[in-house]
């Protein structure tokens, strides 16, 4: 692929003025069309070591408002950064409906240099392969949810590598910019040139592919790229104005055909005296209570997730999960409505910007499941968004398990004859009944509608690596107990799975 490039292409001075003074006020008339339309744009600039990717991100951005852009210069992971899943930087940085991020290096530097490095298939870094079904995984989420994205490769001969990095290296002004990884690439030229070609191969898909640009010559390079970008973006805008009728599903208030109705088989009768319930959770609670400095020690990173019904005593449960562990190590985030920013990004950007890192438990009180449960049973997400979340949300999972988080997802079941004894008990105590809006009550309505599409989202989602527990939660007293244990039995699951 890369050896079939015509690496002598070139433009001569004058021709090159004329193009760029064109494209660059084309691109200044499409951001100011991208703002308009709330598109969110991503260009993503790959390729050799002095290949001229600084050069061009300045050329880009001359004739831009600065206030619709930001460009993103991608290094190697900080040690804090390597607490994460490798693609937590990533989702921080990602634009704002209207505005464009240009990644100067990018989420590719881990098959790349990284690989380059060895240091891929650590702890840190996923395996090769493993890392490629994220990166597309990602970049398909970003455009089914509205995105445009535009990838290039720079390639440069082995010739014209070795004669920039000289002669940037003898200039005072341009010799701190060549670092020994430039150098590492020239001198394994082939091995990196196989490295760039898997990649490009892998993870050119239909939805984000690339566009080889020939970079021997910068200003070949740099018209071509503006004229794809320019393309890139003329097309995601055309898309825009076609209107493409949403389909749209009668409300469902019964189970379909292929599902099993597996919040019917929980046994709600199950309960704990006061007195063995004081016992068991104060056991319980020690034992996590010793656990957390195994996780400081072996740097876990542990999310615990609550859903459940309103009134299903999610409050009570975390109360005594927290109750005996160092407030250091440990957060709780309520999350409500998205704000007007989070609604501005991908649904699942508020959850990655809040994930715990290494040695501490985050513990979330409702989360993603929204897009498939409220958001879906209110009409705030399309079928089609919240048809597609399953898989997303799946995706999700998969990578902070394969980073070693240790996810724990709990969903507390009650009867309807519980939660109405609970309204009540709230409505008439002074000091509950802030907890008690109308929206309890309008959900309370719709009660069979959400049994439906809890049922779904747990059958869709819950995974050998990510499995759901549902919690009887009739009794509080055993509920608040099982959570615990549960929490207990996964950490310990992990250590002995690390220990092997």
């Amino acid at each position: 692929m890369l050896d079939t490039l015509d690496l002598t292409l070139s433009l001569d001075k004058a021709t090159y003025k004329s193009e760029i003074d064109r494209l660059m006020h084309q691109l200044r008339e499409l951001q100011n069309a991208c703002w308009e339309k709330k598109l969110p744009v991503i260009v993503v600039l790959e390729g050799w070591a002095a290949a001229g990717k600084g050069g061009l991100v300045k050329q880009m951005v001359s004739y831009m408002d600065p206030r619709g852009f930001q460009v993103h210069p991608i290094w190697p992971p900080s040690e804090e950064e390597r607490k994460y899943p490798f693609m937590w930087r990533f989702w921080e940085k990602l634009p704002a409906q209207g505005k464009i991020s240009f990644f100067y290096h990018s989420w590719y530097t881990h098959v790349l240099e990284e690989r380059l490095l060895d240091r891929v298939g650590t702890d840190q870094i996923p395996a090769v392969p493993q890392l490629m079904g994220q990166i597309n995984a990602f970049e398909r989420q970003m455009v089914d949810d509205g995105a445009a994205i535009a990838k290039f490769w720079m390639h440069l001969s082995r010739k014209e590598l070795k004669s920039r990095l000289k002669e940037y290296g003898k200039d005072p002004l341009t010799a701190w910019r060549v670092r020994k990884e430039d150098w590492k690439q020239a001198k394994h030229y082939d091995r990196y040139a196989t490295y760039a070609e898997d990649m490009l191969v892998q993870t050119s898909t239909g939805v984000a592919p690339w566009t080889l640009v020939e970079a021997n010559c910068e200003r070949w390079a740099q018209v071509k790229v503006l004229s794809q970008l320019a393309a890139t973006l003329t097309a995601a805008l055309d898309r825009l104005k076609i209107q493409i009728p949403t389909p749209s599903l009668p409300t469902q208030t019964q189970l379909e055909p292929t599902d099993s109705d597996v919040l019917a088989s929980v046994d709600l009768s199950l309960s704990l005296a006061e007195a063995d319930y004081e016992e068991q959770l104060a056991k319980e609670q020690v034992e996590l209570r010793k656990l957390q400095l195994s996780i400081h020690k072996h740097q876990i990173p542990v999310l615990v997730m609550f859903e459940g019904w309103d009134a299903a005593g999610k409050g009570g449960a975390i109360k005594r999960l927290t109750d005996i562990l160092d407030p250091r190590s440990y957060f709780v985030h309520p999350f409500a409505a998205p704000t007007d920013e989070e609604k501005a990004h991908h649904y699942l950007w508020r959850f990655w910007r809040r994930l715990p890192t290494a040695s501490i438990i985050g513990i979330f009180d409702r989360s993603w499941y929204g897009r498939v449960l409220v958001e879906r049973v209110e009409g705030f997400a399309s079928e089609i968004e919240w048809r597609r979340a399953y898989r997303e949300i799946n995706e999700f999972e998969a990578q902070l398990t394969s980073a070693g988080y240790v996810l724990v997802k709990f969903w507390l079941q009650i009867s309807p004859e519980e939660q109405l004894n609970r309204f009540t008990a709230r409505q008439n105590d002074p000091f509950k009944q802030y907890k008690l809006t109308d929206e309890d009550w309008r959900n309370r309505e719709q009660w069979p509608v959400y049994e439906v599409a809890v049922n779904q989202a747990i059958q869709r989602t819950s995974t050998p690596t990510a499995p759901w527990t549902i919690v009887a939660a009739n009794d509080k007293y055993y509920a608040r107990v099982k959570v615990i244990e549960t929490v207990v039995e996964a950490i310990q699951a992990e250590l002995q799975r690390r220990q092997k």
